[in-house]
C-alpha cells in the first residue's frame, strides 16, 4: 500500500509519519485525520480522500470548521477546548465520539461521530488520531434493519 501522505513531501512532517505510520492510518477503514499541536492536519487516510471535497494534510482545524460549516448535531455551540482532536492532545481518548455536521463544497451533509486518540511516541503525546464515523449511514442501516422485521 503506497502511503498517503509521504513524509519526504512535507519538510515539516514529524519523524513518526513514516511510511509504517502511514499504511497503518490507511488501514482504517472509515476517513481519519492526524492532527498536530495547534490542530494542523499532518495527514489523512485514503477513506477521508474519498469524501466529498474532503480536508486534507496541511488544513488546520480552525480551517476545516469554517470551510466546511461544521456544527455539533444537537445544535449546541462548538467549544474548540473541547473538540475530540485537543481532548486527545491532552491524553484523553475519546471512545464514545462526538456527533457534528459538516457540509461539503458540493452542498452534501455529512453527520459524522468523531472519535479521538493520543498518539504518543517515546512517552510523549506528539498528535491526536480522529476517525470519522459516518453516522447517517449508522442511521440508515438502523431504519433498514427496523423496516426488515
Amino acid at each position: 500500500m503506497e502511503p498517503t501522505t509521504p513524509p519526504a513531501a512535507d519538510p515539516e512532517a514529524p519523524a513518526f509519519l513514516d511510511a509504517a505510520f502511514l499504511d497503518l492510518l490507511d488501514a482504517i477503514d472509515v476517513p481519519a485525520l492526524v492532527f498536530l499541536r495547534g490542530g494542523r492536519v499532518a495527514a489523512v487516510n485514503r477513506a477521508m480522500a474519498r469524501l466529498s471535497g474532503p480536508p486534507a494534510a496541511g488544513d488546520t482545524m480552525d480551517g476545516i470548521i469554517d470551510r466546511y460549516r461544521v456544527r455539533r448535531a444537537d445544535g449546541s455551540p462548538i467549544v474548540r477546548s473541547d473538540l475530540p482532536y485537543v481532548r486527545a492532545l491532552r491524553g484523553e481518548v475519546v471512545l464514545h465520539g462526538e456527533r457534528f455536521e459538516l457540509t461539503f463544497d458540493d452542498g452534501t451533509v455529512y453527520r459524522t461521530l468523531i472519535t479521538s486518540t493520543p498518539v504518543v511516541v517515546d512517552g510523549s503525546i506528539v498528535a491526536a488520531l480522529s476517525v470519522w464515523h459516518d453516522f447517517g449511514a449508522y442511521v440508515r442501516d438502523l431504519a433498514a434493519g427496523s423496516q426488515e422485521r
